[in-house]
């Protein structure tokens, strides 16, 4: 943990942070990802043609629009048929270059080898500023990290998946990493993972284990499959997500390790986006203030300044009163109450404050309507 080194202690400190106001600073909270690509995919491309180019814009930009939102049924969204194919106009950049693709060596003499790629960067704001236009909510860059532990069985033989030796069973979590933009954590799988988390730790589901072999990654969530091999062309597996101390299981299945892993690895990510992410109905700006206890010098005030600044879901900041232990702020949330809670969750900078029906001051000068929600927090050393 960080310490306040070098900082005096200031019994009296609403003198000192009053002369602060005019910072201005942002902060990643300390374990959720930011993440960095919400606005850019690469799709084949037919050709160089202004209408094959097109198609695959269009096609770019329904990816695109699933990262931003993090909802797969976005594309299928009656407001924004017309926006899709449309797609070129919120356009930045875009880019071509040729791959070389593997194919199976049965594959017939016609077959291309070389496949030209589109990729497509869009103009965030445009995009932003038309979807909360057409009520669907924006999902911010500052997302849940997920540690991911992978256990196969084939031919009766159990084993804990390595990166750099099972690579169907990680190609299909860096397809849906690049697709839903939800940052997806590896283990190292090195002495110190064999000695803390064995293959049946796994495959019995035992979650205290789990979470502590986890810990040295400071994932939000943790993700562990059980893949099982039921011959040619048929995997299956069944999925948990451990979310702080809830569970969440669901199965998968697929022709190939890869297409099981990446079924199961979409279905996660997308209970980690109904949690995290901003609904519809969630998409306007409330009035919310966070009364935060513990802040009792410059240093601690700082980092709560930082730490608020780079809430996504935040849209203004306003000083409210300032106590000689606390401080209270009156914030201008999108989203409201859920967003600003789940975004502060990420992070190890406040913990939940047991106080209720403290009486908050409100000075003529907050520019934001009285009688708002009340939080309270705490902030960790």
């Amino acid at each position: 943990m960080r310490r306040n080194d070098g900082l005096t202690y200031m019994p009296y400190l609403h003198i000192s942070l009053l002369s602060l106001l005019m910072l201005t600073m942002t902060v990643s909270p300390a374990f959720s990802a930011q993440v960095s690509g919400l606005y850019e995919a690469e799709v084949p491309a037919a050709g160089q043609e202004v209408e094959q180019r097109n198609r695959a814009i269009v096609e770019a930009f329904r990816q695109v629009l699933v990262k931003v939102t993090g909802n797969r049924g976005v594309v299928h969204h009656p407001a924004l048929a017309e926006e899709i194919n449309s797609a070129p106009r919120y356009v930045q950049q875009y880019r071509y270059r040729v791959v070389e693709q593997e194919l199976p060596a049965s594959s017939p003499p016609q077959v291309q080898k070389q496949v030209r790629m589109l990729r497509v960067k869009f103009d965030e704001i445009a995009v932003n500023r038309m979807l909360r236009q057409q009520g669907v909510a924006v999902w911010g860059d500052k997302r849940p990290a997920t540690l991911v532990w992978l256990a196969t069985e084939e031919n009766g033989k159990r084993t804990l998946a390595m990166a750099d030796a099972d690579e169907q069973a990680y190609s299909g979590m860096l397809d849906v990493m690049e697709r839903r933009g939800v940052p997806i954590l590896f283990p190292l799988m090195d002495l110190e993972d064999q000695v803390n988390l064995q293959v049946s730790d796994v495959w019995g589901g035992f979650a205290d284990t789990i979470w502590q072999a986890s810990e040295r990654y400071g994932p939000d969530a943790v993700m562990t499959a059980r893949l099982v091999k039921f011959g040619p062309g048929l995997w299956r597996a069944g999925w948990t997500l451990l979310l702080g101390k809830k569970e969440f299981l669901w199965d998968s299945e697929g022709e190939s390790l890869s297409m099981a892993v990446e079924a199961g690895i979409h279905a996660g990510m997308d209970v980690l986006a109904s949690r995290y992410a901003p609904s519809a109905a969630e998409s306007s700006v409330n009035a919310i203030y966070l009364h935060v206890a513990g802040v009792s010098d410059l240093y601690s005030f700082a980092r709560l300044q930082k730490h608020l600044a780079g809430q996504d879901a935040v849209e203004q900041i306003a000083l409210a009163f300032v106590e000689p232990e606390a401080v209270t702020y009156a914030l201008q949330v999108r989203g409201g109450q859920r967003a600003l809670e789940q975004g502060i969750s990420l992070s190890n900078v406040l913990s939940p404050d047991a106080a209720e029906g403290t009486s908050i001051p409100q000075p003529s000068e907050v520019a934001i309507e009285s009688g708002g929600v009340v939080l309270h927090y705490l902030m960790r050393p």
